[in-house]
């Protein structure tokens, strides 16, 4: 069996859309490689998703919620003993694993789903500080994600967006692969849920969620100063704010005052609860900046939930405007996210028809699908010795039906 070392720079008991998608890749990965995954020690325990875990040390210090992973020996050694490697971002233990799988003629698949300087910009809130004109920032980052990007021999991507971002930085699209995530929509459902009784909610009270971390390029801020302009609306709403992460005190002030002890701060959820507080929303919000396919959109959509999130542009999506969700065109306007909110709020067939589309759309994305794009790209760099084999020069995709019944931009 050939050996796979899987590379990512965060780990549990973190909780975000990398995490996610380990969880559900590598027990399936697992029957068809020896998997090594080498992650930063976020916590002591070994035992994750049936792979072999190596842990890096990490800096002592948190940047946007997430202390940086220091590449080491342990790293190197994990990717001399494989046959390939699979990155899951640029971080710094997914640098240097290219850095190092390439010097090694080990083969490289990266998994893009980051705009690297919108993320850096937004969650360290450079476009508010200015030190630097955007142009200039936007220009090193682009250059040093090329570089990188440059080495590796095969990229998986889950939205048209991503595919768009690497062909404009020069990566041929016979190197990229198409892969949609899944959801699990067993699990993610209407379930009975204690969640209202819990916070205090009346079970006739409206209720608008956002679940997910707390840092500034999932843009929170924007639903927060949406409050007063919806409650002078819709006056008895309650707000649930579920996640952690960097800005969660901030947003606490923030939100200090506001609707009259209906806005609601849970912290980190564990991911087995999620169903529940879905189940609890009427509708949930997620005007995030940066996003690639999110997860916390696509299993709240699996449960039926009228769905308010940031415009998609890509030609390949799991949204569509109109039919199972609305858009927010402006995701930084309070103005207009409260107006979608109270659109919805106040038009229960509406949200009911979004919520029955949603999950209907969602039923047309499976993990199964997704990994056996993964498993088509990573078979063939096999034994490439860190260049692509030429046996195809059209780019491959992996068909996913939902691709073409939600496709073109709304």
């Amino acid at each position: 069996m050939k050996r796979l070392c899987v590379v990512a720079d965060t780990y549990p008991p973190k909780k975000d859309g990398v995490v996610t998608f380990l969880r559900h890749v590598l027990p399936e990965l697992g029957r068809h490689y020896h998997v090594t995954l080498v992650a930063p020690r976020f916590s002591r325990s070994r035992s994750f998703g049936g792979a072999e875990v190596v842990l890096s040390s990490c800096i002592p210090v948190e940047l946007a919620s997430y202390a940086p992973a220091i590449p080491s020996a342990r790293l190197a050694r994990a990717i001399r003993r494989c046959d390939m490697v699979l990155v899951n971002d640029l971080a710094p233990l997914g640098s240097a694993a290219i850095t190092l799988a390439r010097a090694m003629h080990k083969p490289v698949a990266v998994f893009c789903h980051h705009d690297e300087a919108t993320m850096l910009e937004k969650a360290f809130r450079l476009d508010q500080r200015r030190l630097v004109p955007e142009r200039r920032i936007r220009g090193f980052v682009n250059s040093v994600v090329k570089q990188h990007y440059r080495r590796a021999d095969l990229f998986f991507v889950a939205t048209s967006r991503f595919r768009q971002k690497l062909l404009s930085l020069g990566i041929p699209e016979s190197r990229v692969v198409f892969a949609p995530f899944g959801v699990d929509t067993a699990r993610f459902r209407r379930v009975k849920s204690s969640v209202r009784e819990r916070l205090g909610i009346p079970e006739d009270a409206p209720v608008v969620l956002y679940l997910g971390r707390m840092s500034h390029e999932k843009n929170v801020e924007t639903l927060i100063r949406a409050i007063p302009l919806i409650t002078s609306r819709v006056p008895e709403t309650h707000f649930i704010f579920a996640g952690g992460g960097a800005a969660l005190e901030e947003y606490r002030r923030l939100a200090e005052g506001l609707a009259h002890g209906r806005v609601h701060f849970t912290g980190w959820v564990e991911w087995e609860h999620t169903p529940e507080y879905y189940s609890a929303a009427d509708v949930f919000v997620h005007p995030s900046l940066h996003e690639s396919q999110s997860m916390s959109v696509m299993e709240a959509m699996a449960c039926g939930c009228a769905v308010v999130v940031s415009r998609d542009s890509g030609g390949e999506s799991y949204l569509k405007h109109g039919h199972n969700c609305v858009f927010l065109w402006n995701p930084t306007s309070p103005a207009e996210l409260s107006e979608r909110v109270v659109e919805l709020l106040s038009e229960p067939e509406l949200r009911h028809r979004l919520g029955e589309n949603a999950r209907k759309s969602m039923q047309r994305y499976s993990w199964d699908a997704h990994i056996s794009a993964l498993l088509e790209g990573l078979r063939r760099i096999e034994g490439s010795a860190g260049r692509v084999q030429a046996a195809s020069s059209q780019p491959l995709h992996h068909h996913n039906p939902a691709a073409t019944a939600d496709s073109g931009q709304r």
